[in-house]
């Protein structure tokens, strides 16, 4: 059984004045399940949302100064494309220790304009995931700039930049049944949200018998 852990980050240019709502945390879970759960009117959403582009420059009621993207309309299309063939998804439950883990890259970084999913020590998810009380087979996923729910998992759905849609994948894939989620301030971008995923509430194997946890390690390029 091939078992690995999967990262993947995403970078966004967003005014570095602004800050992570305090409750910011559970709402962007919320969001993530709505959007598992219903891919197919998310992509009904994303429809809109794709009108307000002006080449690659996105207006919408949360960025109404205007978002710089990489592909412009070209990884929305991508994404509501991928969502209008998506099946429904269960939620993912939360996951204190999961949190705990993701919440150590968010102390580690709130101070600093590094990104990625190294601590300043050379901790990664594994590893920061064992330090906290848990396993190391987790996936994870960053956004940094959004300072709203849907701004953050949008942001990941679309995976603008990102050649493989390496974090759309994690969002969607079926092995992952706990999340958790901590969001901060960050230096540079402002907000960033570190999203820790995996099959148990805290980043164990799944029990004998079930279906194998098939990974390939990824940093979302």
């Amino acid at each position: 059984m091939l078992v690995e852990t999967m990262i993947a980050a995403v970078l966004a240019l967003a005014p570095a004045d602004i800050g992570a709502d305090p409750g910011l945390t559970e709402q962007v879970l919320t969001e993530l399940n709505r959007a598992r759960a219903d891919p197919q009117g998310y992509a009904d959403e994303l429809r809109t949302y794709r009108d307000g582009f002006d080449g690659l420059v996105v207006y919408s009621p949360e960025s109404p100064d205007g978002i710089m993207t990489r592909e412009g309309i070209a990884a929305v299309d991508d994404a509501i494309a991928f969502l209008d063939r998506q099946p429904a998804l269960g939620p993912l439950a939360g996951s204190p220790v999961l949190a705990r883990g993701a919440g150590a890259l968010v102390a580690d970084q709130a101070t600093s304009t590094r990104v990625g999913h190294l601590t300043l020590t050379g901790l990664d998810p594994s590893a920061r995931m064992r330090l906290h009380g848990g396993n190391i087979y987790v996936g994870e996923v960053i956004s940094y700039g959004p300072p709203d729910p849907r701004s953050v998992v949008r942001q990941l759905i679309v995976d603008d930049g990102v050649a493989r849609r390496g974090h759309r994948s994690l969002v969607f894939s079926l092995q992952y049944q706990f999340a958790g989620v901590e969001c901060g301030a960050h230096a540079r971008y402002g907000a960033m949200c570190v999203i820790d995923l995996a099959a148990t509430p805290d980043g164990s194997p799944k029990l004998p018998g079930s279906p194998p946890q098939m990974a390939a390690l990824s940093d979302g390029q």
